[in-house]
């Protein structure tokens, strides 16, 4: 067993990255916590915002293109947040278990990290259920389950590249 500053540091990366882990999950619980009003007002800024910058003559548009690009854009915005606030927890919930390794043999961190980012995926659908006016659907598990595999990529390549800047530098 190492002992000193090996020890202090492994002992930072073990609950740094629990710690991690837990404030994506907060995030992504109060997101969820939120009525379809607010939600909708989160995302309707993001979407005002890509509209002004997308396409300048939004104005000049017919009420019924307006809403038909405004809808559409919406959409877009919100399952590409459900993808990365996902893929960011699938990298952390991998980086804990790398942490946890260290301490205790983990099997299949990367299968293990995906499914606890998909069950606490469709633990989060649940909890909309008790949003106003928010409900769970299925097809966001599978996209947020997609973005914790993508998140557990992710995190992979960064020690690939990292591994291999290191072997370069010897």
């Amino acid at each position: 067993m190492k002992t000193g500053k090996t020890s202090w540091r492994r002992d930072l990366f073990l609950w740094g990255s629990l710690a991690l882990v837990l404030l994506i999950m907060g995030v992504i619980f109060s997101f969820s916590a939120q009525s379809a009003v607010q939600s909708g007002g989160s995302s309707g800024r993001i979407v005002s915002a890509l509209i002004r910058r997308l396409h300048p003559d939004y104005g000049a548009l017919s009420p019924e293109r307006q809403y038909e690009l405004y809808v559409r854009l919406d959409f877009i915005v919100r399952k590409t947040a459900h993808l990365l606030e996902y893929a960011a927890l699938g990298f952390a919930l991998r980086l804990h278990l790398q942490a946890v390794s260290r301490y205790t043999p983990v099997r299949r961190p990367q299968l293990l990290a995906w499914g606890i980012g998909t069950l606490y995926a469709a633990s989060d659908e649940l909890h909309q259920l008790f949003s106003a006016g928010r409900a769970p659907r299925l097809a966001d598990v599978g996209i947020d389950s997609l973005g914790v595999i993508l998140g557990v990529l992710f995190l992979l390549l960064c020690a690939r590249i990292i591994h291999n800047l290191r072997n370069r530098n010897m």
